[in-house]
């Protein structure tokens, strides 16, 4: 992990300077929206630091070996070419070995995962490897929907798009007839 720089002095600065010259705001309000700006873009990106295991755990003493579905989870994340926020639903069905995670734990693993710049096809990625990896899954499939700002902002006429993206792994990589089976529970 790289070693954070002293302060947030300078990022501050420049985006005090950058509101102050392209927007009606006096300096002192430039600085604080500055200031707002930066400690939430900081708040959010702390979360991706904490202990992926120790969030998402299996539960001890109980085992399950068939679909378990969970739809709709709300995300919020950073585009990592924009700086914007992108924002919608996962759904992960999983086809466990034995192992299970409580079901809070998928929620805090999407959101710890979620809270870093990022691509959405990397995210959905990302999140199906490592339930995979956790919980020894015989198969993993998330998709997510989300909208994203970058595209509302430059072409407001796609402003109702959203974009889906869809990861598989093991059982549900293979098994059209599972996928399917999965797509049908998330709507």
């Amino acid at each position: 992990m790289r070693k954070k720089t002293e302060g947030k002095t300078g990022a501050k600065v420049a985006l005090a300077d950058f509101l102050f010259n392209n927007t009606n705001k006096t300096i002192e309000e430039a600085n604080s929206v500055s200031d707002r700006f930066l400690e939430q873009i900081e708040k959010k990106l702390e979360k991706s630091n904490l202990d992926i295991e120790f969030i998402f755990s299996p539960l001890d003493n109980v085992e399950h070996d068939q679909p378990v579905y969970f739809k709709k989870i709300p995300f919020i994340s950073l585009c990592e070419h924009h700086l914007l926020p992108f924002f919608g639903f996962v759904d992960v069905a999983i086809f466990p070995s034995n192992k299970i995670a409580g079901i809070s734990k998928f929620t805090d693993l999407i959101d710890n995962l979620s809270s870093q710049l990022t691509l959405q096809e990397k995210l959905t990625e990302i999140i199906a490897v490592t339930i995979n990896d956790l919980l020894e899954c015989e198969g993993v499939f998330v998709r997510i929907n989300a909208k994203h700002l970058c595209s509302d902002i430059t072409n407001p006429k796609n402003s109702n798009s959203d974009i889906v993206t869809t990861y598989s792994i093991g059982l549900y990589e293979l098994d059209y007839s599972l996928r399917s089976e999965a797509i049908l529970n998330f709507n």
